[in-house]
């Protein structure tokens, strides 16, 4: 019999984005970032030891090796846990998520906090995060080495809502749990406008940041952007922290766009889509509000009370629109069995 270790983690969206680094090697972030942690837009990996001279990585049903264009730093970021934590065993693992890859949903987010999590689980053969704790991996640490698979997966070991802080040096950096879920019970209805992985990925297009005229600007006003959006969050106030999570994910774009060289991740589709949306709130139809991360696809934040009118209108002016519908959720799960 060999134990086997399952983990589910969740996919994370920002409300105050994690755009451009201070440090690429070290994960420092340019600035704080604020995020909520998904229910079951998810990466569910298994991972058990096996005698082999490399680690095994099956996703999705298909067998990857270590020079996979999109799956290298799966292999990078195991030889990393193992360097820096003396493990010597080598990891079969089999992962898969709960939505499109790459495609704007934070899959590495949720990809990476699954890996680190499971492998370091059946390193130490740890059946929980007590236990994980005891053998000297607790939830913040594994945390903090998810971050540097994957600088958003830091934020997916915990659930509710979550504060990545960039602190004044890298060492300095904390990842924080604000609130539990239940603390607001809010929803992501995803419109799909592309199934596609990014014709370029966030981690390649982060170091092109700095090359904007707009992003000292987005720097500098983060720390009162920050503050508006811990005001709202607190007392749960959708009217203020809706415009705020707009207003953000647009500012970010706008960096993306004036970058050198300039890349849009928005289409022609997901562009007149917003446009529609926001006239329809103004019509009254919902209450809800946008967010984007680096894709296509449009996050819609509402409240439980509004879904039925925002599916409602979805239904009827994108009947051929696929929808994903989550909301937020406790964080990751770990058990562990026998094969």
């Amino acid at each position: 019999m060999t134990e086997i270790y399952r983990v589910s983690s969740p996919s994370n969206i920002a409300f105050l984005k994690y755009w451009g680094k201070k440090d690429p090697l070290l994960q420092w972030p340019a600035s704080d970032s604020l995020s909520m942690s998904l229910n079951t837009l998810a990466t569910k990996t298994t991972a058990y030891i096996h005698d082999a001279a490399d680690h095994l990585f099956q996703f999705q049903g298909e067998s990857l090796t270590r020079d996979h264009k999109s799956f290298h730093k799966v292999f990078k970021h195991l030889d990393y846990l193992s360097q820096t934590h003396g493990f010597t065993e080598k990891l079969a693992f089999s992962s898969s998520n709960s939505f499109p890859t790459g495609a704007g949903v934070a899959s590495s987010a949720s990809g990476l906090s699954a890996l680190t999590l499971s492998a370091i689980a059946c390193w130490t053969h740890s059946a929980s995060f007590d236990e994980l704790e005891k053998n000297g991996f607790s939830r913040e640490h594994i945390a903090h080495l998810s971050r540097i698979g994957s600088g958003s997966a830091g934020r997916s070991l915990f659930g509710g809502y979550v504060h990545w802080q960039a602190g004044t040096h890298a060492d300095k950096q904390k990842i924080i749990p604000l609130y539990s879920a239940s603390h607001w019970n809010l929803h992501d209805t995803v419109a799909l406008f592309s199934h596609d992985e990014k014709s370029k990925s966030s981690t390649a297009a982060h170091s092109d940041a700095w090359s904007s005229p707009l992003f000292s600007p987005r720097i500098a006003g983060a720390p009162e952007r920050l503050q508006a959006m811990l005001k709202a969050l607190y007392h749960r106030d959708m009217a203020s922290l809706g415009p705020l999570l707009e207003t953000e994910a647009l500012d970010m774009h706008a960096v993306m766009m004036t970058t050198r060289p300039p890349q849009h991740y928005l289409t022609t589709e997901s562009t007149e889509f917003l446009a529609a949306f926001r006239r329809a709130r103004q019509d009254g139809v919902f209450e809800a509000y946008f967010t984007i991360d680096a894709g296509p696809n449009i996050h819609i934040i509402h409240e439980a009370s509004q879904t039925p009118a925002l599916h409602n209108w979805l239904k009827e002016f994108y009947p051929n629109l696929s929808l994903l519908s989550d909301k937020v959720g406790e964080g990751p799960s770990l058990e562990r069995g026998m094969i």
